[in-house]
């Protein structure tokens, strides 16, 4: 029950210490000049969200996992349908445009989720 919670609070984008707060400000990730801005701090319960300067570039190894997780049955679903290369291609291309945004985020929550561990006592938000 513990993995499927913290795995939720992983897709939903939130604090990995708490489970309540939002890991990020702005809720809409297609919005570009905001995509990325997330608080100091978890305003839930005080997790910094930035823990040191150039801490998420290893947020890429995660988000190309994820890219990969996507190639895989995207390939298996053209192969399916019968598609040519040219289709699989623009497919997951269209695909890849329109899941870029969350899996920058998911990339980056995910990678925070490594380092930081669900507290049960901060689980109470402070307001």
């Amino acid at each position: 029950m513990k993995a499927i919670n913290t795995l939720m609070a992983l897709v939903t984008l939130k604090c990995p210490k708490c489970h309540k707060g939002n890991m990020f400000i702005h809720p809409n990730m297609y919005s570009f000049k905001s995509t990325n801005d997330m608080p100091e701090d978890c305003p839930c319960c005080g997790q910094i969200m930035k823990p040191e300067p150039g801490f998420y570039y290893g947020a890429m190894y995660v988000s190309y996992a994820l890219s990969v997780a996507l190639f895989i049955p995207t390939f298996f679903i053209t192969v399916y349908f019968d598609l040519s290369y040219i289709g699989f291609l623009i497919f997951f291309s269209i695909i890849t445009v329109i899941l870029s945004p969350y899996f920058f985020r998911v990339s980056r929550a995910g990678y925070l989720y490594l380092f930081v561990r669900y507290d049960k006592s901060k689980a109470t938000c402070k307001h």
